[in-house]
C-alpha cells in the first residue's frame, strides 16, 4: 500500500506544490486508488496531483472525514476530473458548520453545490463498509475518551440553532493488509483514541500497524490554542501501546507534534505535501 500526501498545511522548503490549511492523501492498494479527504477550497489537491503526474481520472472512491472545507474543499474541482468515483461520507456532514468565538462565526462547512449538482455521486455511511477490496469506512465512532478541548470552538447548525459540534459527522477509513490495519484520520475531533478504540472493536483480530491523520491537538489554523501538554502526553502513551506507528501533521500542530515526539522516538513522523508513505 501506498499513501501520498496531495495537500497540507506545510512542505519541504525546495518543493514546488502548493500548500492550505487542510489534508487530503491518495491511497493505493491492489490497483485500487481512494481519495480521502480533498483538501482546502483553494484546489491546491488538484493542482499538486497534475504537478505529481497523478491521474485523478482513475481514483475509484472518495471518503470525507467530516463536514469541513479544509476536507472537502477540492471536491468540485475533482468532479471535473472525474465522473465515476463515488463519495463516501456521513449525511449529517452536509450540515452548516462554523468556527469562531462569541457571536462572529465564520462558515467552514461543505460547499452546498455538492450536494445540490452532485447529489448522485454522494454514498451516505451508516454502518462499517467495505468500499473497495481492503477499504473500510467506519462512521460511528464509540466515545469512551475524552474529545479535544480545541473543539470549543467549532460549532454547527441544527435546524435554526448554531450548537456545539457534536462531530457526529465524523468518520475514519481503515485499510486492511493481510492480518494488519492503517487507520485514517482526517481531524480527529471525536478523539483519536475513540477512533483507535473504536478500530479494535471492528476488527479485534487486526493489529494496528499504523495512524495517518491529524489529531487535533491545535485548534485549526488558529496556532495559539492548544490542547493541554499532560493531556496530549497521556493520549500520546496510550496510543504507543496500541499501534506501532504514526504518521501525524495539520491539525496535529507544531506544539503537538513535538510533544508527540518526546514519546513515539523513531516511531512518530511527520507528513507534509508530497510525502509518500509506504506500508
Amino acid at each position: 500500500m501506498n499513501a501520498i500526501v496531495l495537500s497540507e498545511n506545510t512542505k519541504l522548503n525546495k518543493s514546488k506544490l502548493n500548500t492550505e490549511h487542510g489534508l487530503s492523501i491518495l491511497v493505493e492498494k491492489d490497483n485500487n486508488k481512494v481519495l480521502f479527504d480533498t483538501g482546502g477550497p483553494k484546489g491546491t489537491m488538484v493542482q499538486n496531483a497534475k504537478t505529481l503526474n497523478l491521474d485523478l481520472s482513475k481514483v475509484d472512491a472518495v471518503v470525507i472525514s467530516h463536514g469541513h472545507n479544509d476536507h472537502s474543499g477540492g471536491l468540485l474541482d475533482f468532479f471535473k476530473l472525474n465522473d465515476k468515483a463515488p463519495v463516501y461520507i456521513k449525511k449529517e456532514a452536509l450540515n452548516p458548520h462554523y468556527t469562531g468565538s462569541g457571536s462572529h462565526k465564520e462558515f467552514i462547512g461543505i460547499d452546498y453545490r455538492i450536494s445540490h449538482d452532485y447529489h448522485e455521486r454522494l454514498r451516505f455511511v451508516t454502518e462499517t463498509s467495505e468500499i473497495l477490496e481492503g477499504f473500510f469506512v467506519v462512521p460511528n465512532i464509540y466515545k469512551k475518551f475524552s474529545t479535544p478541548t480545541t473543539n470549543r470552538i467549532l460549532f454547527s447548525k441544527e435546524g435554526n440553532q448554531i450548537l456545539k459540534d457534536n462531530f457526529y459527522h465524523e468518520l475514519f477509513m481503515i485499510v486492511k493488509v493481510n492480518n494488519e490495519i492503517t487507520i485514517f484520520s482526517g481531524c480527529g475531533h471525536s478523539g483519536i483514541r475513540n477512533i483507535v478504540s473504536t478500530a479494535q472493536e471492528v476488527f479485534p483480530e487486526s493489529k494496528i500497524k499504523n495512524i495517518i491523520g491529524g489529531f487535533h491537538f491545535q485548534g485549526g489554523r488558529i496556532s495559539s490554542i492548544n490542547e493541554k501538554s499532560e493531556e496530549i502526553e497521556d493520549i500520546s502513551r496510550w496510543i504507543k501501546e496500541a499501534v506501532e506507528k504514526v504518521y501525524t501533521g495539520h491539525c496535529t500542530g507544531k506544539y503537538g507534534f513535538e510533544i508527540m515526539k518526546s514519546i513515539f522516538k523513531s516511531n512518530l513522523e511527520q507528513f507534509y505535501t508530497g510525502k509518500k508513505i509506504t506500508i
